[in-house]
């Protein structure tokens, strides 16, 4: 009976014994530390020594919203997007008689007011469109309308602007105007100056 009662009794030591092992997870060693008051703490050992420079009850942290700081790249993106947008608004069709490619007056000033614009912003790409009214053929108008883009770019660069420059010609194909009268052929035959990125 005495045996039986210590097999037992063995039995649950060692059962106690494994379930103390696994909860320590066998990788944590628990020390345990007299302090001079006599109690007893627990400390994790890391197997370096005990944790320093934390605090037991350490402060709430605050998370305070700091301002979005935006970087020179992109402020200087925006910047330039914005001079962009100013100069476009000072960029004014050119307008032509019918026919012909040759600048009119009002035509050489308005390039002259596009020229001081574009010369805020020199490192943008200047595309100039040749567009022509619907009268004569496609092949014709093309033609015509790329004179018209080449004769703008040619007065722009005598006065010293230094974008990027391309032509392009739509001949009839994207008229402003679509009524059949003078009054809309006259605003459909110009050469249209637009910005692109310079990027």
């Amino acid at each position: 009976m005495m045996m039986i009662g210590t097999g037992k009794s063995l039995a649950w030591i060692g059962i106690a014994g494994l379930v103390v092992l696994l909860a320590a997870g066998g990788c944590a060693k628990k020390s345990v530390v007299a302090t001079t008051s006599g109690t007893e703490t627990a400390q994790a050992d890391t197997g370096g020594g005990s944790l320093e420079g934390f605090s037991k009850s350490p402060k709430d942290e605050a998370v305070t919203s700091s301002s979005m700081i935006v970087s020179k790249a992109d402020q200087a993106e925006i910047d330039a997007r914005k001079a962009r947008e100013a100069a476009q608004k000072h960029l004014a069709d050119i307008y032509f008689a019918f026919d012909k490619w040759e600048l009119t007056r009002e035509g050489k000033k308005n390039l002259i007011q596009s020229a001081e614009a574009l010369k805020q912003i020199p490192h943008d790409k200047l595309l100039i469109e040749g567009h022509c009214d619907e009268r004569g053929s496609r092949e014709y108008n093309l033609v015509l309308g790329e004179k018209r883009a080449k004769e703008a770019e040619r007065f722009l660069l005598g006065l010293g602007i230094r974008n990027p420059v391309s032509v392009i010609s739509y001949g009839k194909e994207r008229p402003v105007c679509a009524e059949h009268d003078e009054s809309c052929y006259g605003k459909n035959r110009r050469a249209h100056l637009v910005l692109q990125d310079g990027q």
